[in-house]
């Protein structure tokens, strides 16, 4: 694994405080607003969801599309609550950008870098402090300092060797968008709420109403440390959503997920194969069950069945953007050994798809398997999701007649 300093660590774990609050906040408003009625008649058959992935793979985003697709856009109220939120991001960005010069060596190409950097770190210092005022008062002094940093040749040349440590997918548009961001009546817009990263560290349910009919989509924390808290929400499952990245191929799991889940930091773990382990994992639990005592037998039988035999498995490959722009200079073979170089990225999806699908331990007893239904997404943008969507809700409620008739 790509050696990680002491102070990535550390920024791991702290640059927490301030955006925890402030997206709590944004939580707490959509629950109350996210709840139907008891009292409608679609609301006895909700429609269970269980969302799940490994951290970063896009789940929260798809989530906030389907707000905006099935219930509202967001007030300028909730849009306000997101910019500690998004400046925190851009800091911690601008950070990892700049401590990443050590895996390779270099220092700033401009000198006058060095000083803008301790401009940045004593306001990210006070931001995570929780006082957004500072940045309110000093942010043109702060726009310049980071911008002078990102459009350095060094910060460049990690910014295109970013497969080699950790930096989230939203770093080169907010830097783009910088001027905006960083003016005084600035008020987040749609596009910067979508590509807010912020872990989800606890569970959040969703309810939308789509076609008459109520869908409870439960959100879980996918980082290795919040995994042990799913088998609180496996019960009346009626889908399971995995949501897994196409562009983490090339990606390694940083120290501090390792350490977080009790794993061996030194381990390599490359953060696709974590995902497929993870979608084998939870497709092939097993859970015991008591059968009625036979005629010879005055105890219950106790056998195992599948966790989510009676359940819908949907998987989606998400950021098949990303994907489809680091194909043609990064190999696939980096996680899997076994594929064989194609110039089609088509057949490299699908390469992929069938690396999750495989996993399947029922195939070892049927030649069929089990009916994973997976498909390619882009969360961003919106009737991507919207399409996909709506195929998912008519496979789910095939699936509950099928289901029905057996």
């Amino acid at each position: 694994m790509t050696p990680m300093s002491t102070q990535d660590n550390e920024l791991e774990a702290e640059n927490q405080s301030i955006c925890q609050r402030a997206f709590k906040n944004c939580l707490n408003y959509r629950e109350k607003n996210y709840f139907p009625d008891p009292s409608d008649p679609g609301f006895e058959q909700m429609i269970k969801i269980l969302v799940v992935g490994p951290g970063d793979s896009g789940k929260s985003t798809i989530l906030k599309q389907m707000r905006i697709i099935h219930d509202k856009n967001y007030s300028n109220e909730e849009c306000r609550r997101y910019k500690p939120v998004i400046i925190q991001n851009i800091f911690d960005s601008i950070t990892r950008l700049v401590e990443a010069m050590d895996l390779f060596n270099i220092s700033f190409d401009n000198k006058e870098n060095a000083t803008n950097y301790q401009t940045v770190q004593e306001g990210y210092k006070i931001l995570k402090s929780g006082d957004l005022n500072d940045w309110n008062k000093n942010s043109k002094n702060y726009r310049n300092a980071i911008k002078s940093i990102w459009e350095d040749k060094s910060i460049q040349h990690c910014f295109d060797n970013r497969n080699l440590f950790y930096l989230m997918d939203s770093t080169e548009y907010f830097m783009t968008n910088l001027d905006r961001i960083s003016s005084a009546q600035y008020m987040p817009i749609l596009d910067d709420i979508l590509r807010v990263r912020q872990p989800t560290t606890a569970i959040q349910e969703y309810t939308f109403k789509i076609s008459g009919s109520y869908f409870l989509f439960v959100d879980v924390g996918g980082q290795r440390s919040e995994r042990r808290k799913w088998i609180n929400c496996f019960e009346n499952v009626t889908c399971l959503l995995f949501v897994a990245s196409l562009s983490d191929y090339d990606l390694k799991m940083t120290k501090d997920e390792l350490r977080s889940s009790d794993s061996n930091e030194h381990e390599e773990v490359n953060r696709m194969r974590d995902g497929v382990d993870l979608f084998k994992t939870l497709i092939n639990w097993k859970k015991k069950i008591y059968l009625p005592a036979g005629k010879n037998s005055h105890k219950p039988k106790a056998v195992e069945v599948l966790l989510f035999d009676k359940c819908s498995i949907v998987l989606f490959l998400n950021k098949e953007d990303l994907f489809e722009e680091k194909f043609r200079r990064s190999s696939l073979k980096q996680c899997f050994r076994d594929y064989q170089e194609t110039n089609s990225v088509e057949q490299a999806k699908q390469f992929v798809a069938y690396k999750f699908v495989e996993v399947d331990d029922s195939l070892r007893n049927n030649s069929h398997g089990r009916d994973i239904y997976w498909h390619y997404t882009f969360a961003l943008d919106k009737k991507c999701i919207e399409t996909v969507v709506a195929s998912v809700k008519d496979r789910i409620l095939k699936f509950m007649i099928e289901s029905m008739r057996l």
